[in-house]
């Protein structure tokens, strides 16, 4: 009986702990990092998956092939010191900047305590003007720690102002004096509302052709961000801002709707024992379909296997040297990461033998990465440095 008591008493304290799971805070930030990416999608607009046919449980992320995912792209996300950009003293308090993969460089304020979104840059609707919008009322996109069970949900607002003149050659001639007499400045205007609960915490594999194979404790984060787009006119005489849509002789010959109510639903898995995301996966409003699926680290499952290069690695564990023998050397890029995702070595190859020395590395696992002279990752693994 006592030992069936303390079983039980263990079972408890177990299930407890896990459920308390913690991440102290994201390294992602790091200025300089850079993180490999590589996305799925579809080729098709609005195509998608139900969400138990990508989201297994247990959650295994095997080959995307299987389910007939696009390979879209792979990316490296830099995280940068604000001042190496174009800011023009637009966002003079945040701490690093990152350029995402659809070409807006967000910049954002990151203390040990949270990560606010300061603005970013794009390019400006119907115009493809740049457009610089800084949010008057700042963005939080999460607090530190993150514990499971934890919500957090903020607004923030950011607009750029413009003259009315940067409407000049999209304004039908007949109109434009009459307009220029009614209103003097273009208002760009974005509200955005994010709602973060960390809802989820449980194991997920990683299997099939990747350079972080293997089994993580994961803390699922559950994020949905709300996009309000708005183009607005000021009044010359009251001073009021007045929508585009609700403008006579322009509202009813606008190509979009305004003002435009965009939903983002996104779950991302952060590791707890590296303090890092591993994959994010889109969801549609209703949280039953997958649009895209990105996975970080240079994870290479659905590459084509017609890409693959054999690449032979040894020893493996190694102390000071380590060798890299690929057959088809020429043209091959070699990249080595931290096991978080830093790229600390680039270099082409010149032998088919390559040896490297490692012997300044810490102890520990690092990742390694072939890329072909299109800069396509044809081959990755581990390698543990004793």
């Amino acid at each position: 009986m006592r030992k069936i008591y303390f079983s039980g008493l263990f079972i408890i304290i177990a299930l407890f702990s896990f459920s308390q799971i913690t991440i102290t805070r994201s390294d992602t930030y790091d200025l300089g990092t850079e993180y490999p990416r590589i996305y799925f999608g579809f080729e098709q607009e609005g195509e998608s998956y139900h969400v138990d046919t990508v989201i297994t449980d247990p959650i295994v992320f095997d080959d995307l092939d299987s389910l007939d995912f696009s390979y879209v792209e792979i990316d490296t996300l830099i995280y940068q010191d604000p001042s190496e950009t174009d800011t023009e003293s637009y966002y003079e308090d945040a701490t690093c900047a990152y350029q995402t993969r659809e070409g807006y460089v967000m910049y954002l304020q990151i203390t040990d305590e949270e990560r606010k979104l300061m603005g970013f840059q794009g390019v400006l609707p119907m115009t493809g003007d740049p457009m610089n919008l800084k949010f008057t009322d700042t963005l939080i996109t999460n607090t530190f720690p993150f514990v499971y069970e934890e919500q957090h949900q903020d607004i923030g607002s950011a607009f750029e102002n413009q003259h009315i003149s940067v409407f000049e050659s999209i304004i039908p001639s007949e109109y434009y004096g009459t307009m220029t007499s009614l209103y003097d400045t273009v208002r760009f205007l974005m509200n955005l509302e994010i709602k973060v609960q960390y809802d989820q915490y449980g194991e997920m594999q990683c299997v099939g052709d990747s350079n972080l194979n293997g089994t993580f404790s994961y803390l699922r984060e559950n994020n949905k961000l709300i996009n309000i787009f708005d183009i607005q006119l000021r009044s010359k005489f009251s001073g009021t801002y007045t929508s585009l849509s609700d403008i006579p002789g322009i509202g009813d010959q606008l190509p979009m709707d305004l003002p435009m109510v965009d939903t983002t639903c996104t779950y991302t898995y952060w590791t707890n024992g590296l303090e890092t995301t591993i994959a994010e996966i889109e969801l549609n409003s209703a949280y039953d379909s997958v649009y895209n699926v990105t996975f970080r680290y240079a994870f290479l499952s659905s590459v084509p296997e017609n890409f693959i290069l054999n690449c032979e690695v040894y020893p493996n564990p190694a102390t000071d040297r380590i060798v890299f023998t690929v057959e088809d050397f020429e043209n091959t890029t070699l990249e080595i990461y931290t096991i978080d995702g830093k790229l600390l070595f680039s270099e082409e190859l010149n032998t088919q033998n390559y040896n490297l020395n490692i012997s300044a590395y810490k102890s520990g696992p690092y990742i390694y990465r072939l890329l072909n002279e299109s800069k396509f990752p044809v081959s990755g693994g581990r390698f543990v440095k004793q």
